[in-house]
């Protein structure tokens, strides 16, 4: 008991001096998902969501001071059961990384898909350019057209991808749990 009480002092000290790094402005985060539709054609299903997404306080100047934040996007395609109600038959997760680029004073998105990047000159455009969401997935096998089916969807951001202290700063405080609440709707034929 004697040994742990230095070792609790110092993750304390750790944990407080985090905080006043980050500066102790409050943290407003807003990432809903407005609406959605999937559509089945050619064993394909589409979906397109309409996302809203911002990031002011703490986790915004995290990311001006050269701290990515990385946010996902996760699907889950469900069916019908006998009793109507749906159960998951495949997820998927699209990961976006945002960093600033103090150099150029631009930020930079990359898909980490495909790793493509863009650059954006505001946190609002670079929001912007992933609120408009769009995947193609082929139907899984053992899923046919004539089944009921439905897509699942939220946005969160990718708290084990912070640094480890911000990490453990993150996992306490309320202002960095950024999330969406799930959304859901049918997925329909042409």
């Amino acid at each position: 008991m004697i040994k742990t009480r230095p070792v609790l002092r110092r993750l304390l000290r750790f944990a407080v001096a985090g905080m006043l790094l980050l500066g102790t402005t409050w943290a407003h985060a807003d990432f809903i998902v407005e609406s959605g539709q999937s559509r089945l054609s050619d064993g394909i299903i589409t979906t397109d969501a309409r996302l809203r997404l911002s990031v002011t306080g703490d986790p915004e100047e995290a990311l001006s001071k050269g701290i990515g934040l990385t946010l996902i996007v996760e699907t889950e395609l469900q069916r019908a059961s006998l009793a109507a109600l749906f159960f998951g038959i495949e997820k998927r997760e699209e990961r976006f990384q945002i960093e600033y680029q103090g150099l150029s004073n631009r930020f930079q998105l990359t898909r980490l898909r495909d790793g493509s990047k863009d650059d954006f000159a505001t946190l609002s455009e670079t929001l912007g350019s992933i609120e408009r969401y769009s995947a193609r997935h082929p139907l899984p096998e053992g899923v046919t057209p004539r089944d009921r089916l439905q897509i699942r969807l939220r946005v969160t951001l990718d708290r084990g991808a912070l640094p480890g202290p911000l990490r453990l700063i993150a996992l306490v405080l309320e202002d960095w749990r950024l999330d969406s609440s799930w959304s859901r709707w049918p997925v329909t034929l042409p």
